[in-house]
């Protein structure tokens, strides 16, 4: 069925590599409910609808793309959704509808031949900039949770002497050591360690073991299908769907190129397996919506399983079947506070802000864009706003040096859709329109 004998791999191989994967992902399952949490969520629903989501995606790219890949909410795609809500005003239906809807148009755009000339199209430096600018932001995210930092009237330093703040210190020496030494675990073991140090601290709440460490899954009724269509009206709400489904493909398009360069060079023999890798990402979005989830993605951390030999769909197999284990162990990941997390969130920014060294900054025509991204998502959260205000200053900025001709199709309906989300509402009124 995976074709073992020829990707030159053994069934031992194959699932030792997705018991790697498996435990250096894991802390999903903790994490994803506390951030969610903020947005309203139930933890104990979250949490359920995290391992089916995950096993759901993950089984999508062991048989239907045979990668050893597996799929999760992504950890800065969870960090916006919650923006959507808390900070941009979104119901969670309407969050949840932005979700479903990108990742249609994603799984269409993955069918079709665009995918390629969509990916090549997009301006590379303003990909870098959303990216860089959402870095910033996750990293802020898990500062707040874990209580570095508060916001009454103003950002200020939080209680750094005891409590969330004491273990989130914590958390980053031991995040922070384990990454130093290079280990493949080093988030699932800061996570369980920051975990364990908050029981005497009073942080970690360990009520949820009270009846034991096994339990029959939570529910996801609240969660699942929860969806508000009427705000599809919205022109503006649609820009925010482009901006979600920037955000996704090229989440995506990073992961897997991450991934085949840990295979080295025999990579070449898989890229051709990169159309099925993004249908089967694709439906791992819409699928996560139904239940209830903010955007799922490829998660990086299956090049622990990669570089340990995982070539094919059993090792991705091996980590849906490891999840479908754990969802019955929710008690044990519940217990986990947001302090003991919020280290891995400003890990995750801080990876993500790093792509901003790709852009050239001699050329202002590319950094000027770029910047205007990055300084509007860091300073309002208003990433819609930030990438439309940033698309329309780099046209500007090719048109002004001579380089119009560098403009692309896509580059330019996508700006006239822009201009539209910024300009509709002045024009309407200063030409009558209604």
């Amino acid at each position: 069925m995976f074709a073992l004998k020829e990707h030159r791999t053994t069934s031992l191989l194959e699932i030792g590599a997705g018991l790697t994967t498996f435990f250096a992902m894991v802390y999903v399952l903790a994490a994803n409910p506390t951030i969610l949490a903020e947005a309203g969520f139930s933890p104990q629903a979250v949490f359920t609808a995290t391992a089916l989501g995950t096993i759901a995606a993950t089984l999508l790219m062991a048989f239907y793309a045979n990668l050893p890949f597996a799929v999760a909410p992504g950890m800065g795609l969870n960090a916006f959704f919650v923006v959507m809500v808390v900070q941009m005003g979104y119901s969670p239906a309407a969050a949840l509808t932005a979700v479903l809807v990108s990742g249609v148009i994603f799984v269409l755009l993955s069918l079709s031949p665009l995918r390629q000339k969509f990916l090549d199209e997009i301006p590379k430096c303003l990909q870098m900039a959303v990216s860089s600018g959402i870095g910033l932001m996750i990293a802020y995210v898990g500062l707040r949770s874990g209580g570095l930092v508060t916001y009454d009237n103003s950002p200020s330093l939080g209680d750094l002497s005891q409590g969330p703040g004491l273990l989130t210190v914590l958390g980053f020496f031991v995040l922070g050591i384990l990454l130093a030494i290079r280990s493949k675990m080093a988030v699932l073991i800061s996570v369980i360690v920051t975990t364990l140090i908050g029981i005497p601290l009073g942080v970690t709440k360990i009520d949820s073991l009270a009846g034991g460490v096994f339990a029959l899954p939570p529910p996801i009724t609240e969660l699942a299908f929860n969806f508000d269509f009427s705000v599809l009206a919205s022109f503006s709400f649609w820009s925010l769907i482009v901006a979600l489904l920037m955000m996704e493909v090229v989440d995506g398009l990073a992961g897997f190129l991450g991934l085949f360069a840990v295979m080295g060079p025999e990579a070449d023999r898989y890229r051709y397996k990169l159309g099925r890798a993004f249908v089967a990402d694709s439906l791992g979005v819409a699928i996560g919506a139904c239940l209830g989830l903010s955007p799922n993605t490829t998660y990086c951390e299956s090049g622990a399983g990669v570089a340990v030999g995982g070539r094919t769909g059993l090792t991705a197999l091996t980590v849906a079947l490891c999840f479908v284990l754990a969802i019955f162990v929710s008690p044990l990941f519940l217990m986990v506070p947001a302090a003991a997390v919020a280290p891995a969130l400003v890990f995750v920014g801080v990876l993500t802000l790093s792509s901003i060294v790709n852009v050239d900054f001699d050329d202002y025509a590319e950094s000027l864009p770029a910047f205007v991204v990055l300084a509007i998502i860091a300073l309002t959260w208003r990433i819609s706003d930030s990438l439309a205000l940033g698309w329309l200053t780099y046209i500007l900025m090719k048109i002004f040096s001579g380089r119009i001709k560098v403009i692309t199709k896509t580059v330019w309906v996508v700006g006239a859709i822009f201009f539209l989300k910024l300009f509709w509402g002045p024009l309407k009124d200063a030409f009558g329109l209604g």
